[in-house]
Parts: C-alpha cells; sequence; structure tokens
C-alpha cells in the first residue's frame, strides 16, 4: 500500500492482482479505508455485467487511479501506470486454460515494461521460475528480513527424516 500511495502521489495508477476472486473483498475494504472509495476500482468475473461497466468507465473515465482484481484485472483501460502487483504471484490462478489463454503474471510484466512502470511479484514461496531468474540476476529479488509489525518468526526445528524413517 506504501509503494501504491507514492506512485498515486506522482500522479501515476496502479494495478493490484489477487489470486482469487474471494480474497478481493478484504483487500478492496483495506484500500477503501486507506485511499477512500473514489479512486479506487475492482475488476472480477463475479461481478454483474452492469457493476464491471460501471468500475470498467470509472477507469477509462480516469477517475480510478487503482485497480483491484482477480487475473481479468491486468486487462483493465487504466492509463499512466506506474505499478503492477501481484500479490501471491506464485499462484497459479493467475493462469487462464480459458479461450484465450493468458498468464496475468506474463501480461503483467509486459505491460509494466511497455509502460515504463514497476512489476512486483509478492509471494513467501516464489515459484522456482522466478527465484531461478532472481538468482540469475534476471530479476531482481527483494526479501523481507522482519516480519509486519515486528512480530516474531515461528520456531523452526530441522529433522533429518532419514533417521526419523529408517528401518530398525
Amino acid at each position: 500500500m506504501q509503494l501504491i500511495e507514492s506512485v498515486i502521489e506522482k500522479g501515476k495508477t496502479a494495478i493490484m492482482l489477487v489470486p482469487e476472486i474471494s480474497l478481493t473483498p478484504q483487500m478492496v475494504d483495506r484500500f477503501l479505508a486507506r485511499f477512500g472509495e473514489g479512486i479506487v476500482a475492482v475488476l472480477h468475473s463475479k461481478l454483474s455485467v452492469g457493476e464491471r461497466f460501471d468500475e470498467w468507465n470509472k477507469i477509462k473515465n480516469k477517475k480510478a487511479k487503482i485497480v483491484i482484481g482477480a487475473r481479468s484485472a491486468i486487462f483493465a483501460p487504466i492509463e499512466n501506470l506506474g505499478i503492477i502487483i501481484i500479490d501471491e504471484s506464485h499462484d497459479d490462478s493467475y493462469k487462464s486454460d480459458m479461450t484465450p489463454r493468458y498468464n496475468a503474471k506474463d501480461l503483467a510484466r509486459y505491460i509494466a515494461k511497455e509502460n515504463n512502470a514497476v512489476f512486483l511479484g509478492g509471494s513467501a514461496t516464489p515459484d522456482i521460475v522466478d527465484y531461478y531468474k532472481a538468482k540469475n540476476k534476471n530479476i531482481e529479488l527483494l526479501s523481507l528480513n522482519k516480519r509486519a509489525n515486528n512480530s516474531s518468526l515461528p520456531k523452526i526445528e530441522i529433522v533429518d527424516l532419514r533417521q526419523e524413517l529408517a528401518i530398525r
């Protein structure tokens, strides 16, 4: 939200993708609480035709500065794009198996590059392809070393299951 806020302050716009439609309401609530109703638009396939039309027009008429939604929100007619954020970018739900087939994550990277915008894929468990790209310096890997609100990390114990499961 801080990144999006800084982009908005510079007169740019933002797209925030979430992996599932069911996660959209809670994300929208957070954004509405912070930015207000006027500049946030929501796009996903569970909206009625009328609701989708209203949100699309809000974006097209440059009233919305932030678009939140599932994978199809990547097609929003937003202009002056500053950032695209994909929450839980490792999730397979960003790939559409219906025609037309597309991967919203790949489209987001392309759209960000074409608009000279930032692409940020966030994940606690990045997929192996992105992790490989980061390790080979094809994309930048940013790590969070502290948890939100400085809460402590859970205690972790490494167990060698070879010894545990050895036949005796």
